[in-house]
């Protein structure tokens, strides 16, 4: 038997679901342009065909909206495809002649998302009203169709768990089941780049699952039903037994919409998103472990204080740096992030706190955090990392998600804060210098400039007087490394250009009330000479017009910042080699801490 190729069509999407990671792309005009094209899909079609697939489905995105779907399902049929299937919302189902055409052409496989039995739970998770009631019209669509026209029709449903719905996997299969739906799958909340401001609100722990997974099994008993479970560790299901728990042999191999020449080609991350426990070790599932979201706070807050530790050891106590910077701190709660500062503040001093305000954290919550630390002597610097949308590698279907609107929240909350008396640590604002530049001159982000820059005027007012302080907040620029495998432009020809932006980044900064500085890393690169003689050559010349601030002695890296976590993490990539750069990373095993739930573990 062949296994199952899932092709990723595109972005566009019908409903506007709360947890999706694609939500950026729906607002970008003619969305629809990134989609892939007929005949691109076509050729993967083919290609799953003489490949050895016996099975093809089709993702999104939404792939129903697309006006040629039912073509790509008679294209798959004629391939001679034994299950053909969609992921779908439904929503289009609801139309019967749309249901029909598709069912005629060869689709047989429906996985729905339904995450709640109530549009109070569904239509909210989805943004759309009347979701649904157009869910549950397809469901009937199918089945008339089915039995009217004698064709095969094998439901199933994917259910992401939040903290609203969770609860409610029973409900789901008792309002699917009825339909012929037998299998549920579950999947909690996977927290990215994307969605990183969202964790604190979307995170489900796994003992919640597996309570919620038991009291389901009164309907899979009486349906003949059976729950797939999706990054959640076989494991913690296995005494509910086979007959109700189907394990995820991660097997499914995807087709995404920015590989070109095969499924599961794209590799620009090392990522490091699971973890194991000690029971792990003799455990014969395929399995990649618990979830990185699930790494246990206290751990965190170690490995983050071992490794300043670790990066202070060489030094002498006369080279102590100004105050430790560290970012990477996507996965701490409030409570965490605050141990960590207080911890290494009293071990080196005073700390330095990288952010783009994108944290489980959330920023109300930070606002708060800032001047209680800064008051405490824990914290003396926030430095904000500033990212614009890049649509630059829109012809390789990628998108770049900016965090400029959360920094200019963040920024207004902790204003807010200050005007009722409280006063944070200084707010330093750092951009790569080609950032800088297109905030300047693109007319795609220009307009996130004035705004940022008066939200951060805000930050630095003294309520009482209306003065701002300008030593409370500064602008950074940073070189960006030049791409990997990639020559360098020849910087000593361009030098008089790199000066003269550095010109017009001091002068804007100038005009909005704020000192400029360059950022330098010292020998942190680890690039190779070709491209660390092109830095080097633009540094120097940025520094004749923004005055040097190294940051080599103060800037270190714990697991959270690391490469591995690069799909998370807001701690600029452009400071570091990716690859090249060796350092601590989260352990394969999390040995001496785990989840709660390690008691429902056990190994057999």
């Amino acid at each position: 038997m062949g296994g199952l190729l899932t092709i990723e069509t595109g972005f566009t999407c019908n409903s506007r679901c709360r947890y999706c990671t694609q939500l950026d792309y729906r607002v970008i005009p003619q969305a629809d342009k990134l989609d892939l094209p007929t005949e691109e899909i076509r050729e993967r079609i083919a290609f799953a065909g003489s490949n050895g697939y016996d099975q093809v489905g089709f993702s999104g995105g939404e792939p129903t909206i697309r006006p040629d779907f039912a073509e790509l399902i008679a294209f798959a049929k004629e391939h001679g495809f034994r299950r053909i299937g969609v992921t779908t919302n439904g929503r289009m189902l609801a139309y019967k002649s749309f249901t029909e055409a598709a069912m005629k052409a060869g689709l047989d496989g429906f996985t729905f998302s339904l995450h709640g039995d109530t549009p109070e739970v569904h239509d909210r998770i989805t943004n759309a009203k009347g979701a649904l009631e157009q869910a549950m019209a397809g469901l009937r669509n199918i089945a008339e169709t089915s039995k009217r026209f004698g064709l095969e029709a094998h439901l199933m449903n994917n259910q992401i768990l939040l903290p609203e719905n969770t609860h409610l996997i029973r409900e789901v299969v008792e309002t699917m089941a009825p339909f012929g739906t037998r299998l549920f799958m579950i999947q909690p909340f996977i927290a990215q780049r994307s969605n990183s401001d969202e964790i604190e609100r979307f995170f489900v722990p796994y003992d919640a699952i597996v309570a919620a997974v038991e009291r389901a099994i009164p309907a899979l008993e009486r349906f003949g039903a059976r729950i797939k479970p999706y990054n959640v560790p076989n494991c913690l299901l296995w005494r509910f037994g086979p007959r109700y728990i189907e394990p995820q042999f991660y097997g499914i191999r995807p087709f995404r919409e920015h590989e070109q020449q095969g499924p599961g080609e794209f590799r620009a991350f090392k990522v490091r998103q699971w973890f194991r426990v000690p029971q792990c070790r003799d455990c014969e599932e395929m399995c990649p472990g618990f979830r990185i979201e699930q790494y246990p706070q206290p751990r965190l807050v170690d490995d983050l204080v071992a490794a300043a530790d670790e990066f202070v050891a060489p030094r002498a106590d006369d080279d102590a740096p100004r105050s430790l910077l560290f970012g990477g701190t996507e996965l701490f709660t409030a409570a965490a992030l605050e141990t960590s500062m207080r911890r290494v503040a009293a071990a080196h001093g005073p700390v330095a706190w990288m952010t783009g305000l994108c944290e489980r954290t959330e920023r109300r919550a930070i606002a708060k955090l800032l001047p209680r630390a800064s008051a405490a002597g824990w914290l003396d610097e926030v430095v904000l990392v500033g990212s614009p949308m890049d649509r630059r590698f829109l012809a390789q279907r990628v998108l770049e998600k900016g965090n400029l609107e959360e920094l200019r929240a963040g920024l207004h909350l902790i204003g807010e804060a200050r005007e009722r008396g409280a006063t944070p640590p200084k707010l330093r604002l750092l951009l790569n210098i080609g950032d800088a530049q297109r905030l300047l001159d693109d007319e795609a982000v220009s307009g996130h400039w004035l705004p940022l820059l008066r939200a951060l005027r805000r930050a630095v007012t003294d309520a009482q007087t209306g003065a701002v302080a300008p030593a409370l907040a500064d602008l950074c620029f940073a070189v960006p490394n030049f791409p990997r495998g990639q020559r360098p432009p020849e910087m000593a020809r361009q030098r008089e250009e790199v000066k003269a932006l550095g010109a017009r980044l001091a002068a804007a900064a100038a005009v909005a009330g704020f000192s400029a500085r360059l950022v330098v890393f010292g020998d942190r690169r680890g690039v190779d000479p070709i491209r660390a003689d092109a830095t080097a050559i633009a540094e120097a010349a940025l520094g004749e017009a923004l005055p040097p601030e190294s940051w080599a002695d103060r800037l270190f890296r714990h697991p959270g910042s690391m490469p591995e976590m690069d799909f998370l993490s807001w701690s600029p990539p452009w400071i570091f080699e990716r690859f090249a750069e060796h350092g601590p990373a989260y352990p394969a095993e999390a040995t001496d801490a785990a989840p709660d739930v390690t008691s429902a573990v056990r190994v057999g």
